[in-house]
């Protein structure tokens, strides 16, 4: 992030060096000297470009999923979004995830040299731990987001989905994410997924059904609805459902948002230090380049 400005977090008061609160309000030098400083601007985010990466080959879906993180990103966040080069249709099992997560390395290699992050929009997260290991930036998995903030709002949470593949596909990511200990049940709906790219509009009722029986049957504290192609629905739905609903492509936009605010060092020890160069064969140029070293 060199030769970039930043104005993350509070301002800091030019009399003691102290954090001020929110505007209007300014720091208690002012209260204890009486003399009047110069009253902070409001708290704002520094422009931020961050790689939101489809990991299937459905331009519909990263156009559906692109707009609804528009919808919660700062002023300044600008969202520059990719869409897998090979792969499926959509994500759906431990096969197609092996697939996706190489195209996903691929966007990374080709696309993020001029960004701050990375969001990898697949409920499943195919590829995030390579792809934390493989770049310097942040890197933020849509059901990472949403089980940590799950595990925030409440103490039991469960999930919502299209397919009882995704079901499964999802209980195993909360677990290789060490974050299964809250969850109370994984719900899918029952029968084929006929338009995916239609999933959200023609499978509303059913979803809101499971939601509903996640909360009454199974002690749900909060409820994610797991899926890019249904994102937006947790915003559409809200209010009939009573308690927190998630969806993980706006959760992963909040998230990914601070952690770029928090400006982490790159690891240089541990399990996502950078690997050593070694020679490869068969990679697109940009995995290849950074697989090798080579420029």
């Amino acid at each position: 992030m060199e030769g970039k400005t930043r104005a993350f977090g509070p301002e800091l008061c030019s009399s003691c060096g102290g954090a001020s609160k929110a505007v209007p309000s300014a720091c208690r030098c002012q209260q204890i000297s009486g003399v009047e400083l110069e009253r902070p601007t409001a708290l704002r985010l520094s422009d931020m470009r961050v790689l939101f990466i489809n990991p299937n080959i459905t331009s519909s879906i990263t156009e559906g999923m692109a707009a609804e993180a528009r919808r919660s990103a700062a002023a300044g966040t600008e969202l520059v979004p990719v869409t897998a080069t090979f792969g499926t249709l959509y994500v759906e099992n431990r096969v197609e995830a092996a697939i996706a997560a190489h195209a996903v390395l691929d966007a990374c290699a080709a696309h993020s040299d001029d960004c701050d992050a990375v969001i990898i929009s697949a409920f499943g997260d195919p590829g995030l731990h390579a792809a934390k290991e493989l770049l310097d930036i942040p890197v933020v998995g849509v059901s990472e987001a949403a089980f940590l903030t799950a595990y925030v709002l409440g103490n039991r949470y469960s999930i919502v989905c299209l397919t009882p593949r995704l079901k499964t596909w999802y209980v195993e990511t909360a677990h290789s994410h060490g974050l299964a200990g809250k969850l109370a049940s994984a719900r899918a709906i029952p029968g084929p997924v006929p338009d995916i790219a239609r999933a959200k509009d023609d499978l509303k009722t059913m979803l809101l059904t499971e939601c509903l029986r996640a909360v009454d049957e199974d002690d749900a504290e909060v409820v994610i609805v797991g899926g890019g192609p249904v994102a937006g629905l947790a915003r559409e739905i809200r209010n009939e459902v009573p308690v927190p609903l998630i969806d993980g492509v706006s959760a992963a936009v909040k998230l990914t948002e601070a952690l770029v605010g928090l400006e982490p060092r790159p690891p240089r020890k541990g399990s996502f230090t950078r690997p050593a160069p070694k020679p490869a064969r068969g990679l697109s140029p940009g995995l290849m380049r950074r697989i090798t070293g080579e420029n």
